[in-house]
Formats: C-alpha cells, structure tokens, sequence
C-alpha cells in the first residue's frame, strides 16, 4: 500500500516480517476471501488497489454498502484489535485509516462539513504511526483551528505532502473550503 501513493511511501507500519499465515483461523478471514489475500499486507496493498479505482473516478462512495472498500471497513470494524496479532492490527488500523482519510475528500464532495468533521476525527483515531500531515490538516481545519492547522503545515517544510496541506490551508482561508472547487458555487 505505502508504494502506491506517494504520500505513504515513506515509512510502513513496523510489524514482524511477514509470513503466510492460515487465513482461515484469523478473525479477519473474512477479508482475506474477499480481496484473495495471504498476509495483512497483502490485504491492505489488494484493498488499496481496489479503492484506488472509484477514489480516482469519483465513485467512491461511503454510503454505498455494496462498494468493495465499504465492505471491508464493516469487516475490519466489527473486528475489535484485541482479537489480532500485532501485524494484522497494524494493517487493519492501516486500511481504516486509509478509508477515512478517503472519506473525508468524498464528504467533500457531497458538501457534508459534519461528516467531514466526524471521518476527520476517526481518520485521527487510526493513523497511528503513518506519516501523511494531511489528515491532521483536514481536521484541524474541518475544526476551524486556521492557526493550529497554520504552525502545523509550517512545521512540516520538506515533508512529501507540504505543498498539498499548504494549498489546503489556504483554500480555507481563501473559499471556506479545503479545496478550491468546493468554495466555488
């Protein structure tokens, strides 16, 4: 997952080194079926290519329960992390992580501020050590925190999603908005 977009590719969740492990007897088996996946990574790079494809065309949808990326999130949430191993916990807070950081653009997309703010907060939740500054950035925002958000992008100079949390932050304060396109009516 991490290779596939740029802002990720930096540092992966530091589990043990990943070995094949019997699907059938994890709490999450119900994924891996899904996706055809053998290790938690691979569950998370399969779920990633797959999200990829609505998330780009704009079809990404959260309130469409049949959309392969909605599915798995139900699966991974009605699973609770005490349940796991340490790998599969990472990688499962990874893909929720992943999923709301997603929905927090598609909110956007919808002009729903109030689920914005709630998928900002639950994104936060699961980041755990993920090194991407734009989820912090939506939220502090999403939360009116202009000056919070302002030290927050300025004390990230040189990180690979600078520019992208800087245009954001001064889409806000330009349009209200986190992008441009939705301040423009």
């Amino acid at each position: 997952m991490f290779g596939i977009l740029k802002s990720m590719s930096e540092k992966p969740p530091q589990g043990p080194v990943e070995e094949k492990l019997d699907t059938e007897k994890s709490p999450l088996k119900e994924a891996y079926k899904l996706l055809d996946a053998k290790t938690p990574l691979e569950l998370s790079e399969k779920y990633t290519a797959h999200e990829q494809i609505s998330f780009k065309d704009k079809t990404w949808d959260y309130d469409a329960p049949e959309q392969i990326q909605n599915v798995v999130k139900n699966i991974l949430e009605s699973i609770g992390e005490d349940s796991l191993d340490e790998d599969e916990r990472e990688w499962r807070n990874e893909i929720l992580w992943f999923w709301y950081h997603h929905a927090i653009s598609v909110a956007g997309w919808k002009r729903d501020k109030e689920k914005q703010k709630e998928f900002s907060e639950m994104a936060l939740r699961f980041q755990g050590d993920n090194p991407n500054i734009l989820t912090k950035t939506m939220y502090l925002l999403l939360h009116n925190q202009v000056g919070d958000a302002e030290k927050w992008v300025a004390s990230n100079e040189g990180d690979t999603d600078h520019e992208t949390a800087a245009e954001m932050l001064s889409n806000y304060k330009t349009f209200g908005s986190l992008w441009a396109e939705e301040g423009v009516k």
